[in-house]
């Protein structure tokens, strides 16, 4: 692979990842041995892209305290 090579693949977009979805989860669980890294991803202690939003959603919709 020469120079140009190398930096066309460099320069390629990375595929779009799918939803989180509870079938995702439930199928990272499954193949955990499979793959390394984190503890949390591999025993399926993550949120669906659904709970997520719900949750970013509430976050950002909490007051904060005035000081002043």
């Amino acid at each position: 692979m020469n120079a140009r090579e190398k930096a066309n693949v460099l320069d390629e977009r990375l595929p779009l990842l799918g939803k989180v979805t509870l079938e995702t989860i439930a199928e990272t669980k499954r193949l955990n041995s499979r793959f390394r890294g984190s503890v949390r991803v591999s025993t399926g202690r993550v949120y669906t892209d659904d709970e997520f939003q719900a949750r970013r959603k509430r976050v950002l919709n909490t007051k904060l305290p005035h000081m002043g």
